[in-house]
């Protein structure tokens, strides 16, 4: 038990050092620097996407069938290789090997990271503990996130292409950390290849039948695509936006991290948050956050317009924490990672889908042209999820004592 108990302060640390993305405040400027404009920023971006779409399952498998502390130690290997590539890269396809790197990366820790907390929680009998680790822990990681696009910032002025590199020493760091992991419920090897492909196709049909039957896991899994990939869709257009406003480059690290600390805050919180406004009103403010940027940013031309992102990130606190354990609870341990990958990967599927329509908009319109017809069609979406979230009948609200293998 004090080796499972071990995993919850690594698994802390893992959280703080897994990304930390000092390139972010300026890598559109260094995109464009490098001969992009806006539809291939967005086509790189959605390329990404589809990729993720491609490796996130597999991935959940990879979690759930050989260990969620392999997926971690080897997903931050991949992160790592593709952080140095980026930083020798200078066209669209190199940038592409680069992304697909990270990808691979991004999709084997993406699920197996929340599950190996909650797997590790409920191995020391506190799984009701998972919505307040969950919460501290991506906050501190926001805090993390924020003090490296801070550092980027004021690095990024100089040598955008350096930024890469010191983004690069975090994973570097997980690699390391992953192998103090225990695994809280170990899994058994298929002793052949057949029997793994075997066991990957029931896992996933398992996953699947489970998430098709059970409305409100199907509708959680919708919300997560939408507010996550709603949140990826306008975060490509921050830069431009404090381009356009008048922002200096060496004060994006500071927008940045401000956005981090907001995020981080209200992940801190998002536990006492939800107990306060109940699952319905969690869920409102949720959406709020996400639509209320991009209108109040179509009007607003000024240099301090960088804080009417702040609601955006009000909605990225919240949605991990909120959305995450309602999934859980009506999950098998043996399926967590499947699931959760199942619901980063409706993330990618939204993103991909909507990446090359904003590119088009934003390569021939004004940043605020782009910003208001972004808010417009998320508005349309978001009333469709808040329609079918009424439909719900009420025998899906009730978490059930045990789940069977194939419910």
């Amino acid at each position: 038990m004090d080796r499972i108990e071990r995993n919850l302060r690594l698994y802390w640390w893992y959280c703080v050092f897994i990304f930390t993305p000092c390139y972010l405040p300026v890598v559109v400027l260094f995109w464009k620097q490098s001969g992009l404009d806006m539809f291939e920023v967005y086509a790189l971006q959605g390329l990404f996407a589809l990729s993720m779409v491609l490796l996130e399952v597999p991935t959940g498998m990879v979690a759930d069938r050989i260990g969620k502390r392999a997926s971690l130690r080897i997903g931050a290997g991949f992160l790592f290789l593709g952080l140095l590539l980026y930083s020798l890269s200078s066209t669209f396809w190199l940038f592409f090997a680069s992304e697909l790197l990270m990808a691979c990366g991004a999709a084997l820790f993406s699920g197996a990271d929340s599950a190996f907390l909650y797997d590790s929680l409920d191995a020391l009998g506190r799984s009701e503990e998972f919505s307040h680790f969950e919460g501290r822990t991506r906050s501190i990681q926001m805090v993390s996130l924020g003090l490296s696009t801070l550092i980027g910032g004021f690095l990024g002025q100089h040598a955008m292409r350096w930024t890469f590199v010191l983004s690069a020493i975090g994973p570097a760091i997980c690699v390391a950390l992953s192998f103090f992991f225990v695994e809280a419920q170990p899994k058994e090897r298929p002793v052949s290849l057949q029997a793994s492909r075997l066991a990957y196709r029931q896992l996933i049909k398992d996953a699947l039948y489970f998430v098709t039957r059970h409305r409100l896991v199907l509708w959680l899994l919708a919300t997560w695509a939408v507010t996550a990939g709603s949140l990826n869709t306008l975060l490509w257009m921050y830069q431009p936006y404090m381009k356009f406003t008048g922002l200096p480059v060496w004060a994006f690290g500071i927008a940045f991290a401000s956005f981090n600390v907001v995020a981080a805050v209200t992940s801190h919180y998002a536990g006492a948050l939800r107990t306060r406004w109940g699952d319905n009103g969690i869920l409102l403010l949720m959406g709020l956050g996400v639509l209320l940027a991009p209108f109040l940013m179509s009007i607003m031309n000024h240099p301090l317009g960088f804080m009417l992102i702040f609601s955006n990130q009000f909605a990225r606190g919240l949605f991990r924490p909120v959305l995450g354990p309602r999934l859980m609870e009506y999950t098998f341990a043996d399926k967590r990672a499947t699931v959760l990958s199942l619901a980063s990967l409706s993330r990618w599927f939204f993103f991909a889908l909507f990446a090359p329509l904003i590119g088009l908009i934003a390569k021939y319109s004004t940043v605020q042209t782009t910003l208001l017809l972004q808010g417009v069609v998320l508005s349309c979406v978001f009333g469709v999820m808040v329609f079918l979230y009424r439909q719900i009948p009420a025998k899906y609200f009730e978490v059930k004592a045990s789940v069977t293998e194939h419910q």
